[in-house]
């Protein structure tokens, strides 16, 4: 079960701590800051705090996309006020990464800058479909997004001047693969096989998708974390009586955590910014603990499609 890391303020400068959060991270535990370890306007929030995305169509958060500067999900705003939320997205997403780059500088030079995401929903009693809901405990897979055995690092910013962040986290992935994997609703993926019809099908897939066509290339892991991820938030007993822990983050307070390792549910709270993280395998402290590593020795076999790498 994952344990909180409190990062103090005296220690965010200290090169000598800087391996140290890694490994806590890779171990599955939360880095915690009590206060927000970056600059952020008043103004800036204010502007957050007035947003309220409505219509049940609309329920989605607000992303970020830097690689193309743009955001998507907004609703009800002139194209003044979207410029603005552009403009905060990309300080927070810059003013985040800065202070990674310095906190987990082991990884630094590798990983891959993903979405942010502003969250301007109360998570108690929101109303998503299943696999949609973020008050259900489940592991992070993207899937438009698949991650080829990478890990998957979020920080989390609570924006709300007045109120908690309620979070649950459960057992790590390697105790729920060892539960759960290898059953007939959850069962373990073939490894690649470099067969020469196997590279043949894999070819066709990665040249239609370089045309452009609506195909994911997903190895054997990412569809092993997505249907984990479906398995773990469509199983009521799991949900229900499984170990728990709860998790309060105050108004201002950050936390980062491998969210492909450990399962955790955001069940109440409202006004929260997120930064995704893609941390390469290569680049980790302790890779033995990488979800990747653990399933390919449940498996005896590889989980990631060298063909579908360089995509």
């Amino acid at each position: 079960m994952a344990q909180l890391i409190t990062v103090e303020e005296a220690n965010l400068q200290q090169i000598d701590y800087h391996q140290r959060y890694c490994e806590e991270l890779e171990k599955g535990n939360i880095l915690f800051f009590p206060k927000c370890p970056f600059d952020f306007p008043q103004e800036e929030l204010d502007f957050l705090l007035s947003q309220k995305q409505t219509g049940a169509a609309n329920r989605k958060n607000i992303a970020y996309k830097p690689q193309s500067n743009k955001i998507t999900n907004v609703v009800a705003l002139s194209e003044e006020q979207r410029m603005k939320m552009l403009d905060i997205m990309q300080s927070y997403s810059r003013k985040t990464m800065d202070l990674l780059a310095h906190l987990l500088a082991p990884y630094a030079d590798k990983w891959k800058l993903d979405y942010a995401s502003f969250r301007p929903f109360q998570e108690k009693g929101r109303q998503l479909r299943t696999r949609a809901r973020n008050d259900l405990l489940h592991v992070d897979s993207f899937p438009s997004r698949p991650v080829h055995g990478d890990r998957i690092l979020r920080f989390f910013t609570n924006i709300n001047p007045l109120e908690k962040r309620h979070w649950i986290t459960s057992d790590p992935f390697e105790t729920l693969a060892e539960l759960f994997g290898g059953t007939n609703k959850l069962p373990f993926p073939q490894g690649v096989h470099e067969t020469f019809s196997g590279r043949l099908i894999r070819a066709l897939k990665k040249s239609a998708h370089k045309l452009g066509l609506p195909i994911t290339l997903r190895s054997p892991y990412d569809s092993f974390m997505l249907n984990l991820h479906n398995f773990l938030k469509e199983n009521e007993e799991f949900q229900e009586i499984c170990s728990k822990d709860y998790w309060e983050f105050p108004p201002h307070s950050c936390w980062a955590v491998f969210t492909d390792q450990v399962s955790h549910a955001a069940i109440s709270g409202q006004y929260a910014l997120e930064q995704t993280v893609i941390i390469p395998r290569l680049s980790l402290i302790i890779p033995e603990a990488a979800p990747v590593s653990i399933l390919e020795k449940i498996t005896k076999s590889s989980m990631v499609d060298s063909l579908f790498l360089a995509h």
